[in-house]
């Protein structure tokens, strides 16, 4: 059995948005989605929500956070979340795909650089507390949001280098509040293709030697330089994926052991409980129950 979202509502771009372009730009109280964004759900783009006030609560994969005042958080391709918005609360929201970066202002590694995209566990969110750095971003967005606005055939262009300088700011701002390893940019190249292909095997390829090959280099070779960057061992980011996933199906779904075991490829359910255990000291069951009871 293949891997399976089911259950967890999942979103393309095209099919969530009003067209099939890359870039979207929307007020957040005026933001139209085909689903109801208070339940678990997730997508396949990016998305970037700005809180001008507070008001509500922000689920991203198991971390919940407030909604405050003159916050952005960020949302990854994949990660379930589920927004508990106070009408009061307004704010912009800017999404797009993995390829609007292709080509234009930026190179196609550019989202792999941006600490806040893809990180397992630090918390996707930055406090614009400073005024002076608050009215810098506000500028680039409304900006951002003219140019949206524009009937300009190079918009998309322009668009792109506005939501770079954008990114990059919020880039800084993220690495001062969440100084941590895990919360740092990733700067070897062989951790950002590691990453990248756990992101898209984990279910498949579960040993270091696996990604090794796919890498063409040694899996010891791999191991330091992951452990080096990212003070984790190779294993050790890989069962986290795993985990991740295995936790958002218990958690978002009503999917069975079995078959949450069978479509993370575990033939045998048993070997996957005792997995799950290992890493998180909880049974699947124990944790379906808590985390239910933690946050309903």
């Amino acid at each position: 059995m293949s891997l399976s979202k089911k259950k967890i509502p999942a979103f393309d771009f095209n099919k969530s948005l009003h067209n099939d372009a890359i870039f979207e730009f929307t007020k957040l109280e005026e933001s139209y989605n085909p689903y109801d964004a208070s339940h678990p759900h997730r997508h396949n783009y990016f998305e970037v929500l700005f809180f001008k006030n507070s008001g509500g609560s922000h689920e991203i994969d198991f971390q919940s956070s407030p909604i405050e005042k003159n916050s952005i958080h960020f949302v990854s391709p994949g990660q379930v979340h589920l927004l508990r918005r106070d009408p009061k609360v307004t704010g912009y929201v800017l999404s797009f795909t993995n390829d609007f970066f292709l080509d234009r202002a930026s190179s196609s590694m550019f989202i792999e650089t941006l600490p806040f995209f893809m990180s397992l566990s630090s918390t996707p969110i930055v406090r614009l507390d400073d005024a002076e750095i608050l009215d810098e971003i506000i500028d680039i967005i409304k900006r951002i949001q003219k140019e949206y606005s524009s009937d300009h055939s190079d918009k998309i262009q322009v668009i792109a280098s506005w939501m770079s300088l954008f990114l990059i700011s919020c880039r800084r701002l993220y690495l001062n509040q969440a100084p941590s390893v895990d919360g740092q940019a990733v700067k070897n190249e062989t951790t950002r293709k590691f990453r990248k292909l756990v992101e898209e095997k984990f279910a498949d390829n579960k040993s270091v030697s696996e990604y090794a090959a796919l890498l063409n280099i040694t899996p010891g070779h791999l191991n330091d330089t992951i452990q080096k960057e990212l003070g984790k061992t190779a294993s050790e980011l890989i069962h986290e994926r795993i985990i991740l996933e295995a936790k958002r199906l218990l958690y978002h779904s009503e999917t069975s052991i079995k078959e949450i075991a069978a479509a993370l490829n575990y033939d045998d359910p048993s070997y996957f409980t005792k997995f799950f255990k290992t890493n998180t000291d909880l049974t699947p069951e124990q944790f379906r129950k808590s985390i239910r009871e933690k946050y309903h």
